[in-house]
Parts: structure tokens; C-alpha cells; sequence
């Protein structure tokens, strides 16, 4: 293996639309021409600094991922062929 490694594959770019007021577009504009860059990398920029700095956010999402996809690996008794302890009402 080497010890330097080829570049990861750059992330898949879609097309996003968004109606926001003119004048902040007039300023968009005018900060690309002050950075010298196109709004698709001020924008891009713009919302990771966002999602970086809310830590309120941060929290959110990972409460979300927590509740919609967790990690958990099932109980040996849920998992599906396994033997089940069976119990009795009754103490010895």
C-alpha cells in the first residue's frame, strides 16, 4: 500500500433553486466579484460555515440520526432462528 493516497472523489454537485430577495443578490454578487470566485462557491461556503458554527443544529441532527437510524445492533433475542429463553410464572 502506498503512503500517499489518491485524492477522494469529489462529491456529486445537483442543482439547487432558492428565490431569495434582489438585493441580496445584488450583494452576492458583488461579494463573488470581491473573492473572486462564482456564487456556487460562496453559497456552498456560506451554508458550511452555517452548519459548522449551530451547535443548537448540530445537536438536532443528531438527536434525528439517533431516533431515524440507529446504531444498536438487536438483542440476541431479537434476531430472527435464535432460541428464546422461555420464563414460568412461577419462582423456585
Amino acid at each position: 500500500m502506498s503512503i500517499i493516497r489518491k485524492p477522494a472523489a469529489p462529491p456529486k454537485i445537483v442543482m439547487l433553486e432558492a428565490h431569495v430577495p434582489e438585493p441580496l443578490t445584488e450583494t452576492l454578487q458583488a461579494y463573488c466579484r470581491f473573492v473572486e470566485t462564482s456564487s456556487d462557491h460562496i453559497i456552498t461556503s456560506a451554508l458550511q460555515l452555517v452548519f459548522k458554527k449551530d451547535y443548537e443544529f448540530k445537536r438536532w441532527l443528531k438527536a434525528q440520526k439517533e431516533t431515524h437510524d440507529p446504531t444498536e445492533k438487536p438483542n440476541s433475542e431479537d434476531r430472527p432462528g435464535r432460541p428464546q429463553a422461555v420464563t414460568s410464572g412461577t419462582k423456585s
